[in-house]
């Protein structure tokens, strides 16, 4: 059997239970493993979904139109590596309630990870059903950070234009196609807002589909739907990888 050395297991102790007693009855540490028993599993489920799930999320399509095909070389790559780790430290480490430095650590495995040698992983391969991944792994993020800090965070909703982006279809720099795929009405409703060819309009309707967000975005983080369109814009002109060097 072979696997990756990264692991967690977190138990909930009951409510009947202390801690202690349930280390002593189940002292799964002294074999070696990486378990740890709380009062509530909820912040570590919170941290795994946040600093594992959300920057896979948003970096495969910047990564992708960027040219680059593999997680690892978008993480040593000298712009997309900046970008991947202004994501994970500077915005969605700020967004959790765990001690900062129990939070700096688990960061840093993921991004050791990401660059695990042994894997080609595709970030083709993660861009499947982008928007409903981007509402549960990021979206609480960019809220959160607006909350706390005033503002929202580039990375993601720069990451969030890279999505709307990568479902307009058609071909990278390079000539390779791009073929989003998601649920027929989503890809039936990024195809009528691009055919618009107004990219107001297009964050406009992307940011409304409360089918994808369960709200209307327009009306519930305020600066959104302008920042989306600025980032809409830059990709258009600039192309992928010179629009992500602006928000370094």
């Amino acid at each position: 059997m072979q696997g990756e050395i990264f692991h967690l297991w977190v138990i909930e102790k009951p409510e009947n239970m202390s801690i202690n007693a349930l280390r002593q009855e189940f002292p799964a540490e002294k074999a070696g493993l990486h378990v740890l028993i709380a009062p509530s599993e909820k912040p570590y489920h919170e941290r795994k979904v946040t600093l594992l799930n959300g920057p896979h999320t948003v970096l495969s399509p910047v990564t992708y139109l960027s040219g680059v095909n593999i997680v690892r070389d978008a993480c040593n790559h000298p712009v997309l590596g900046k970008y991947i780790r202004k994501v994970q430290f500077e915005e969605l480490m700020e967004t959790l309630n765990l001690p900062m430095e129990e939070l700096r650590k688990f960061a840093s495995d993921v991004l050791e990870r990401f660059n695990n040698p042994y894997v080609d992983h595709q970030v083709t391969s993660i861009m499947l059903n982008s928007f409903p991944k981007y509402e549960t792994r990021d979206l609480p993020g960019v809220k959160v950070y607006l909350e706390r800090k005033g503002e929202l965070p580039k990375g993601l909703v720069f990451g969030l234009a890279a999505i709307i982006t990568y479902y307009k279809g058609g071909t990278r720099a390079d000539g390779a196609p791009i073929e989003p795929n998601d649920a027929p009405e989503i890809m039936q409703l990024l195809k009528d807002l691009w055919a618009t060819g107004d990219t107001q309009r297009v964050a406009e309707g992307v940011l409304a589909a409360e089918n994808i967000w369960k709200e209307n975005l327009n009306q519930t983080v305020p600066g959104l739907t302008a920042l989306v369109k600025e980032y809409l814009d830059l990709i258009q002109e600039k192309g992928m990888l010179e629009a992500v060097k602006t928000i370094l």
